[in-house]
This record gives C-alpha cells, structure tokens and sequence, in this order.
C-alpha cells in the first residue's frame, strides 16, 4: 500500500493549484486591457501612438476640431491603446482641459440613445430638462454650446470615441455621424472624432454627405508578422505569475518553467501552427485556457505533451466533441432525432 500525503499538504497544494488557476486566467481575461499591456502596445505601434497623441493633445490645447478612424482587427488592442494615449494625456494634465464621451455602436443602437449617453457623459441633463428642439443638430449644438464659457476660443473640448465605429453607419440617415463630423469640419466647437473599427471597407459605408464631411485621415494596427520575439513574448507574458501572487517560490518556478517552454520543441510546433494559421491572441489565450485547466495535484506545471492535448482540443469540432463518450443505444438514438429533423 502506497503511502499517502498529510492532509494538510494535500490541502495546500489544492489551495495552491487553485490560486494558479484563478491568477492565470484573470491574466488571460484582462490581458489588453491593463495598463502595462497597453504599454507594450504604444511600444509596439510607437508611430501610430504618437499621431493620435498629437492629434487629440491639439484638439485639447488649440482647440483644432479633427476627425480619424482606428483601423484593426479585433483583438488587436485598439481601445487599450486609445486608453493608453488618454491615461498619458491625463498624467500630463493636458486631459483636464476637456471631456471625454465614450460610445459603442453595440449599446447606443439609435441616434436617440446616443444623444441621450452623449448628454449623460457632460452631465447636462439639467441643462436639457426643460428644453425642447426641433432636430438632432439643434440639440447637439446646445449640448456643446453648454461646454462654452465666454467666446468660442475658451470653448471646452470634447473627445468623442465611438467603439465599433462601422455599426453607426446602419443608423438610420446617419444623422449621428453627420453632425459630429459637420462640427469638426466647420469649427463650430473644439471636437475629436476618433472612430475604432474592424472593417476595413468602413468608408463606403458612409452616406455621400457625411464621406463629404469626414477628414479622410486613418490609422491602420498592423500586428507584426515575426514569430520570434513578438508571438513568443506575448505567449511568455500571457502565463508568467506576476509579483502580486502569494506564493512566491512556486511563482519563481512558475515564472522559470515558462521560460523553458519556449525552448520545447513540441510547444514551438503548437505555436507556430497556430501562429500560421491566426495571429489573432483570443486563439492563443483559448489554448493556453486548455493547457491550464489539465494542471492536477501530480502535475502542477505545465509541458509539452499539455500543449499537444489541446492543440486537438482545439481544432476539433465541437458537435464530435459532445458526442463522445455516448454509448450505441445513445448515438442511435441521436441518430434517429437527426433523420427525423431532416426528413420534416
């Protein structure tokens, strides 16, 4: 008879597996939206950092309206380096001199609600109480004649961020989009227009007269192709235990074992098929999801073989998936509802 481990070791180390687990997903599932991840973007895309720093810190100190569109595919880290430029602006204490008003074509889905967010986010709903206007334009033109405190010089500028840019376009007339880009163009008020899109043909989408309206002016995110250092150090930063986490020569070990599973050839081969097949990182953090969750008590640090397991956890078809492990009885019977769905 095998000897067994104290209950209270066995306990620990359950505890200590779990809190693993817990960290490295939270890991997971904030990545991209912290602040030292959108750090390593703005080190990332240093150019595209530094045009939209400039352009929103001349609307905020001249006063100069403008327009632009944030072009990348999702995941790439668009709001997190839009967050990150806004957060540097505010340390500066460059952001005090405006507002910002942040909107998603997923949760405004009208141009009403959008007015009604817009009118939250300056806190002017007093001001809008008791008035009535006749058009979109008059009473988006109050909200930001309210912001004015004595000529138009000393206006207070307003950057607005609309999220999923492209759903906008399906408003209806896109009265929206026209008016917020009639102000930028002729001046009437210091504005920022800054748009965050996935889709490239974003563009024609527009109605002729507000494509009229809009300054043209784009940046593109382009993730970086190279394997080695870009996809490696972000697979190292997705699974290292930062310095918060409680025990800390199990995440000195943690941290060291990651560091040697860039030098596994299996893991290299899982990666570089992934990487080829999609650079998108929500891939990579389902499959290091799938590492994570087949740490035991016998095997609390991840290998090589973890990473083949789920590589065929991932590319397997989730309806094979649900049928595994069904007995014949059971597969005859989904067999039956399946002929009988399709002959009705």
């Amino acid at each position: 008879m095998g000897l067994k481990r104290p209950r209270s070791l066995a306990q620990s180390d359950n505890e200590l597996l779990k809190e693993v687990q817990k960290h490295v997903r939270l890991n997971l599932q904030l990545w991209g939206t912290t602040k030292e991840a959108g750090e390593r973007l703005a080190s990332l895309y240093s150019v595209e950092t530094q045009h939209l720093e400039e352009l929103i810190t001349r609307t905020l100190t001249l006063g100069e309206s403008n327009s632009a569109l944030m072009l990348a595919a999702r995941g790439t880290g668009k709001s997190s380096l839009v967050n990150t430029v806004l957060k540097r602006l505010e340390e500066s204490g460059t952001l005090t001199e405006g507002m910002v008003v942040r909107l998603s074509g997923l949760l405004q889905t009208d141009d009403r609600q959008a007015l009604k967010e817009i009118t939250c986010q300056l806190k002017l709903e007093n001001a809008t109480a008791d008035k009535v206007f006749g058009s979109f334009a008059e009473n988006l033109a109050f909200l930001l004649e309210s912001l004015r405190c004595g000529s138009k010089e000393t206006s207070k500028p307003v950057i607005f961020i609309l999220d999923e840019f492209d759903l906008f376009c399906h408003h209806h007339n896109q009265t929206l989009l026209y008016n917020l880009f009639d102000v930028a163009q002729s001046a009437q008020a210091p504005i920022c227009v800054l748009g965050l899109t996935c889709r490239l043909d974003v563009i024609e989408l527009l109605e002729k007269r507000v494509k009229s309206r809009f300054s043209h002016r784009q940046i593109h995110l382009f993730p970086p192709d190279k394997f080695d250092p870009y996809y490696l150090d972000t697979f190292k930063q997705l699974l290292e235990l930062s310095a918060s986490f409680p025990f800390k020569e199990f995440s000195r070990k943690w941290n060291l074992n990651v560091a040697r599973l860039v030098e596994d050839n299996n893991v290299i081969k899982v990666l570089k098929r992934l990487h080829n097949t999609t650079k998108d990182i929500r891939a990579l953090k389902t499959l290091l999801l799938l590492c994570v969750c087949q740490l035991s008590d016998e095997q609390p640090q991840l290998n090589g073989q973890m990473f083949v397991h789920a590589q065929s956890l991932f590319v397997s078809e989730a309806k094979i998936n649900m049928l595994q492990g069904l007995s014949v009885l059971q597969l005859c019977l989904v067999y039956t509802l399946f002929r009988a769905g399709t002959t009705s």
